[in-house]
């Protein structure tokens, strides 16, 4: 065999079953060990950076890792977005690029570019491999590092002769590390001390609150959330990447919180808590408000798998360093002998989280009765909310879509079930990712949310949505602008409006183009039927939506709605 043939063995025996890719001159080897064994579904991308977003969410969903291939030169340069994404959402990818023949190195050749410096800032581990009798070894370590601890992305450099060079194995060298191809196999617990430590805080408390960030995704706890949540009346919010760690028709969800996609409501519960339990959040500005949720000094407890992000930027009572599903199991059978005692404690902080949240829900449903001259993106979240099964995915871009989605919309379903990238706000994710999603769960429901400008960055691969034929619904949240900027402008800028608005297109026609059939949307009168014509077609099909701008109705983001109405002089931006 060569080493191509290995490659791809070794990813068999890892249990891939999907690679998204894009084929390029020095990666034709890795190809056609590809097609001669055919064990593999390849996904052909329009673009190496779709493909890396496809793999991210593909990974996300599936729980395991996702794997994208690019050729060398620009193929390895425009797959760092999604790679970089998927590293600082501590998302298991493997990135594979094909590199120029090592006889070639520092002589000038074409698409020449050193490819372990360049991934090296946004990855967790990377390599090149320079004998190919390596190639089993270092495979194993790229799965093992994407999959263990804190997960996150790796990338292997195959040069263009190691995929060529003729290799032989001894039986067994070919085999995969089966602890290695799911998450959260060599993990951690927490020590006994620390166990003790929290049950006696809990058991002076009040009014606890948990924060559950995207490490609940992560560790796949979300039996055990609901079950801690459920046994001793333990309100649960979330961050934005943690949204859909219980399910958030749950009498114990409070919904997301922070800046973007919380809302005072939700805020006002960690607020108004006297001991804070978060789990497998970074707590940055964005979900702290910029530390302003913890201003009346509640006792936080903070538990991650790894110690980079405890006690980092709020100051907590007691770090844990423990995976997260673990770490509940565990504090479950120590606080169980209390049960009685804790949910009798905490009866009137859970009938006061009740009615702040049902106030919240009163607002929501006042805001998408209001009629503009276009469709009120309000009343469109919760039509989605009311028409989808708990098995939908929702997978939206930075920018309108996240805040409406994460605050609006409820999930039904505890698990991976809304996917956004928070880690680089990045545009143009969402249109492939939801690609991505439906390849990993082809029985779910697939909505892919996004505005102007990602549809402008990432339209090429609706004919690979068109060509693989899973029915995904696309929408486009239609104003001529980049609609997060200009409300800044609006809102910090004197509504100095520069370099953020488009010509009008036909974005329908254009999706037409790729063979999905679409329809356009512009008043609320047209929202339900249009809406149910989508979820009934089994293709991709494309919604083009034309809604209010920014400029009118303000998404909603807290510190914008407080200074909305707040004098222009007294405005201060959030810091990221």
């Amino acid at each position: 065999m060569i080493g191509s043939d290995a490659v791809v063995e070794m990813l068999i025996r890892h249990g891939v079953k999907d690679v998204f890719g894009v084929p390029g001159d020095t990666s034709m080897n890795f190809h056609d060990a590809f097609a001669r064994n055919n064990k593999i579904n390849y996904i052909i991308c329009r673009d190496e950076r779709n493909a890396s977003y496809m793999a991210d969410a593909y990974a996300r969903v599936k729980g395991g890792p996702g794997v994208v291939e690019v050729p060398s030169g620009g193929g390895a340069l425009y797959a760092v977005p999604g790679v970089s994404e998927a590293n600082e959402s501590f998302i298991p990818l493997i990135c594979l690029s094909s590199d120029i023949t090592m006889s070639s190195d520092d002589t000038g050749a074409l698409t020449d570019v050193s490819q372990e410096y360049l991934y090296k800032p946004v990855t967790k581990w990377n390599c090149k491999i320079r004998q190919a009798e390596k190639i089993p070894q270092l495979m194993r370590k790229a799965f093992r590092m994407a999959t263990g601890g804190r997960p996150g992305a790796v990338h292997i450099s195959i040069p263009e002769n190691i995929h060529g060079q003729e290799v032989s194995f001894a039986p067994g060298d070919l085999s995969g590390a089966d602890f290695a191809c799911a998450l959260g196999t060599t993990r951690n617990r927490p020590v006994p001390e620390d166990l003790e430590a929290i049950r006696s805080m809990i058991s002076k408390a009040n009014r606890p609150v948990v924060i559950a960030g995207g490490g609940i995704h992560l560790s796949a706890a979300w039996k055990e959330i609901e079950e801690f949540a459920g046994r001793f009346d333990v309100p649960v919010a979330t961050s934005v990447n943690g949204k859909g760690s219980i399910r958030e028709f749950s009498p114990f969800a409070v919904g997301v919180i922070g800046a973007n996609g919380g809302s005072e409501e939700t805020n006002s519960v960690i607020k108004e808590a006297d001991l804070v339990l978060v789990l497998g959040s970074k707590l940055n500005n964005v979900t702290t408000m910029g530390r302003e949720i913890f201003n009346n000094k509640p006792i936080i407890i903070q538990v991650d798998v790894r110690e980079d992000h405890l006690d980092n930027l709020v100051r907590i009572s007691l770090p844990v360093i423990s995976d997260i599903r673990w770490f509940l199991k565990d504090l479950t059978s120590v606080l169980a002998p209390q049960e009685r005692e804790l949910r009798t404690r905490f009866e009137a902080w859970n009938r006061r989280v009740r009615e702040i949240i049902s106030a919240k829900r009163e607002r929501i449903a006042k805001e998408a009765r209001r009629n503009g001259k276009f469709v009120n993106p309000a009343r469109l979240f919760l039509m989605l909310e009311e028409m989808s099964g708990e098995d939908t995915i929702f997978v939206a871009d930075a920018g309108t879509p996240t805040p409406y989605l994460s605050s609006h919309l409820r999930l039904k379903k505890a698990g991976r079930q809304s996917i956004l990238p928070r880690s680089h706000g990045s545009l143009g994710y969402a249109l492939p990712a939801a690609i991505g999603a439906k390849v990993a769960s082809p029985q779910s429901a697939v909505i892919s949310l996004f505005g102007d400008g990602s549809f402008g960055m990432a339209v090429g691969d609706l004919e690979t949505a068109k060509r693989i034929g899973q029915p995904v619904i696309f929408i486009n949240l239609h104003n001529d602008s980049y609609g997060w900027i200009k409300t800044i402008q609006k809102l910090y800028y004197e509504e100095r409006y520069f370099a953020v608005d488009f010509s009008s297109i036909d974005a329908g026609a254009i999706a037409g183009g790729f063979g999905l059939p679409w329809r356009k949307i512009a008043s609320n009168a047209e929202l339900e039927e249009g809406l149910q014509w989508a979820f009934a077609q089994k293709t991709p099909v494309f919604l083009n939506i034309i809604i209010d701008p920014p400029t009118e109705v303000i998404p909603p983001v807290v510190k914008w709605l407080r200074d909305e109405s707040t004098p222009a002089g007294q405005r201060k931006k959030l810091t990221y």
